[in-house]
């Protein structure tokens, strides 16, 4: 049965994709609906076509969970919040920087006029609330709050040293606020027992892209539990820390609501992402038995690059695994 689920969400994932690049070339833009006066260079535009594809990873799921794929209005809020937070993440850090303050705004609105005087952040958000079902905005606003909250704070860029609890917390919260914020731009109503798997997603994809940016973040200063226990040489941590959070994962998609073909199939689209973060983990590993510990500051070594074709060959060897 692993190798139907797995045919099927591949297929589905393989014709999400072509969908979403044939609207972002055609009508992504458009859905904005941005004023004449907005600016949009061609870098943001780059950045965007970043973040609207990771998205389309997330919808990919969401919609496999659900049985069926995301209407045209589904699509266009998709992508007016992968604008939005590519928009909100370039202003935070310029922000701070320029105006030397500790506590920013106290609201994303707030946020927005005052980072961007242009206004694209705040004609985003609007447009953004009008489109949503009314009924789904208030959760939405919700999870907006908590995950600017933990943007704008600041607490895993300030050079603090921060507990492992307390990463692991930060890392579960930004993540599964994340998946879940998105989540509410579809119309199909979120059971309870949805928005726990649906968080203990987001907390897995968080901790998957925190150990691919571990040399990024180091750069940048950024502490996360990657970053903190690859300096403490406790690489078998991490792993434990991450093959435990796919276990809870996949136990809590199993207590949602849908038919197992369904269940399944969603678990099988996420084992893709489990096995290319398994990649880089054994790819870590590999240099850490070679040299005795990460050469954390060498970019050459530590960023593992999945455009490879030896790289891909080794995730496809480890789709054929079972998912734990």
């Amino acid at each position: 049965m692993h190798w139907i689920f797995l045919f099927h969400a591949g297929s589905a994932l393989a014709g999400a994709f072509a969908k979403a690049s044939w609207y972002f070339r055609r009508c992504a833009r458009g859905d904005l609906s941005l004023p004449a006066s907005n600016a949009w260079p061609e870098q943001q535009n780059r950045r965007w076509k970043h973040y609207f594809y990771g998205t389309t990873y997330l919808a990919a799921v969401f919609c496999l969970l659900r049985g069926y794929s995301r209407n045209r209005a589904e699509k266009r809020r998709f992508g007016q919040l992968s604008a939005l937070a590519c928009f909100f993440d370039d202003l935070a850090d310029t922000f701070r920087h320029h105006d030397g303050s500790a506590a920013p705004p106290g609201d994303p609105e707030q946020y927005g006029q005052a980072a961007d005087p242009g206004g694209t952040a705040v004609h985003l958000l609007h447009t953004l609330y009008r489109d949503l079902p009314p009924e789904n905005l208030p959760e939405f606003k919700t999870f907006l709050h908590r995950v600017f909250k933990l943007e704008t704070d600041g607490r895993q860029q300030n050079g603090q040293a921060l507990p492992l609890e307390e990463l692991q917390r930060l890392t579960a919260e930004k993540g599964g606020c994340s998946a879940l914020l998105f989540r509410r731009l579809l119309d199909h109503p979120l059971p309870e027992a949805e928005q726990e798997a649906l968080f203990q997603f987001g907390a897995l994809i968080q901790l998957c892209d925190d150990i691919f940016d571990l040399w990024f973040d180091r750069q940048n200063g950024i502490a996360t539990l990657a970053t903190l226990l690859c300096e403490q040489n406790k690489l078998p941590l991490l792993q434990q820390y991450f093959d435990r959070q796919t276990g809870i994962t996949i136990h809590a998609f199993r207590q949602t609501p849908y038919p197992r073909l369904q269940v399944e199939t969603a678990l099988r689209a996420i084992h893709f992402l489990v096995s290319i973060t398994r990649v880089c983990l054994n790819h870590y590993r590999d240099l850490q038995k070679k040299r005795g510990t990460l050469p954390l500051d060498n970019r050459s070594d530590m960023v593992v690059d999945m455009e490879q074709t030896l790289n891909r060959f080794r995730a496809m060897l480890k789709l054929f695994n079972k998912l734990l």
